[in-house]
């Protein structure tokens, strides 16, 4: 069992294949549940989430305004031995068909008590925590008794659609992009694709898209031997290489997202 703490001052995209040999199981330590979302579902306030045995993969985002969130990985191999657990049977069952809890207020507060990490300070360190008390509230907490409702996994065709958007945006990175040719490589309609994205992040796709060049560009000013890789070493060049042609409209857009100029990000690189 390991447990892993996740902070940010900002909403957070995660996209990917889940492990095979882990299992995470999630709570949200700063009740800040406003846009949480996980394939496109809102995430309600005393949620235990993540612990679907069937799905192989994750998409979700996190809100705004900082969050963080605590993360217990439990070896599948130990998930086979709670289900010979008396009484456990019931919970592997819960466990193939929802990815959701909602605890009482109660038993998500021993939750997140058991689960607390020290603040990060800029380098990871092990910290002794109480796994096997932790491992039996986690089982207490998927029982019938603490469980007030259960929420399967619901993917939608919206879901889906953003999904796939998210990946195009990471593969077409540094090409030039129009809403309608991305509409054509995804088989869809500008409405609805317009309605899927507004629905999940509150913001249209060509928005999106945009914000996650601008990741991409901070990712690379901030880290000195991607620019050598990509022989970009001015932020002029790193911009333009994810095709923002525009210096003040890229300088604009990547202050108003992360509070700072792209060349204070390149000069802390150093």
């Amino acid at each position: 069992m390991l447990l892993v703490s996740m902070q940010a001052n900002q909403a957070l995209l995660i996209e990917g294949t889940r492990h095979p040999r882990w299992l995470s199981f999630t709570v949200e330590h700063t009740d800040n549940y406003g846009d949480h979302c996980h394939f496109g579902e809102a995430l309600a306030p005393n949620a235990l989430s993540g612990f679907n045995i069937k799905m192989k993969e994750s998409f979700f985002k996190t809100s705004a305004g900082g969050n963080r969130i605590g993360a217990v990985l439990v070896d599948r191999s130990r998930i086979d031995d709670w289900s010979e657990l008396m009484g456990a049977a019931e919970i592997f069952e819960r466990m193939e068909r929802n990815n959701t809890a909602i605890l009482s207020p109660a038993a998500h507060r021993k939750l997140r008590q058991l689960m607390v990490l020290p603040e990060w300070q800029g380098v990871d360190v092990a910290h002794p925590f109480q796994a096997d008390l932790l491992e039996a509230q986690l089982i207490e907490s998927l029982s019938s008794k603490n469980s007030t409702l259960l929420r399967p996994v619901v993917k939608t065709h919206h879901s889906d659609l953003v999904q796939e958007l998210v990946r195009y945006s990471f593969r077409s990175s540094t090409t030039p992009i129009s809403l309608s040719a991305v509409c054509q490589t995804l088989f869809t309609t500008k409405t609805t694709l317009t309605v899927s994205c507004r629905e999940m992040f509150g913001f249209g796709p060509m928005a999106l898209m945009r914000r996650i060049r601008l990741q991409q560009v901070r990712d690379v000013l901030a880290n000195p031997d991607l620019r050598q890789q990509l022989g970009c070493h001015t932020v002029q060049q790193v911009a333009v290489h994810f095709g923002f042609v525009s210096r003040n409209h890229f300088a604009s857009a990547y202050r108003e997202l992360f509070g700072e100029a792209p060349r204070t990000t390149l000069l802390a690189s150093h």
